[in-house]
């Protein structure tokens, strides 16, 4: 299942509220993703990370915590390239190159961007990290600066995200 993060870069709280929320959230102040994808990246950073869950999740945040239920699993713009096994092809990379794009289901949509519009807020150098951790998606991570909130939901809406990639947005 996936992992959906936004970091809030030097921010020391944000003071989220759960009840404010349909999808789950976890506030942390120390910046660990909950998989490991862009780890040596939070590690050079400060701020607070806050995870993003399926609302089934609102309760019992102790366990298993992803957002599989807040995507939209029907969206994908293109092939999801495959790659075959060959014994005798040394450049073989186990997935590197596929394109896994998402959207996330309508009713979630004002949520996330509530969080990411909060953590923007919070941010005293007004700069966030959207980012996605999926165990089924490309190898290797990517990161994109996409600039605004506006910027990061006209790619959403037009092109989708793309999974495992941190997006960089700041305010303007």
């Amino acid at each position: 299942m996936p992992t959906i993060e936004i970091v809030s870069i030097n921010s020391t709280k944000i003071g989220l509220s759960q009840t404010d929320f349909d999808i789950s959230i976890i506030e942390e102040n120390k910046l660990i993703s909950h998989r490991s994808l862009f780890y040596d990246l939070l590690l050079e950073q400060n701020g607070v990370i806050v995870h993003i869950g399926n609302p089934d999740l609102k309760d019992d945040k102790e366990g298993g915590f992803y957002a599989g239920a807040i995507v939209d699993w029907d969206f994908e713009p293109g092939d999801i390239i495959i790659p075959e096994y060959d014994d005798n092809d040394p450049t073989y990379n186990r997935g590197a190159n596929q394109q896994f794009r998402f959207k996330f289901l309508k009713q979630y949509k004002s949520d996330i961007d509530k969080l990411l519009k909060i953590a923007l807020d919070n941010s005293p150098i007004k700069k966030v990290y959207f980012l996605t951790d999926y165990q089924f998606g490309p190898e290797n991570g990517k990161i994109e600066i996409i600039y605004t909130i506006t910027d990061l939901w006209t790619q959403h809406d037009n092109e989708g995200l793309g999974l495992n990639t941190l997006y960089e947005i700041y305010g303007r």
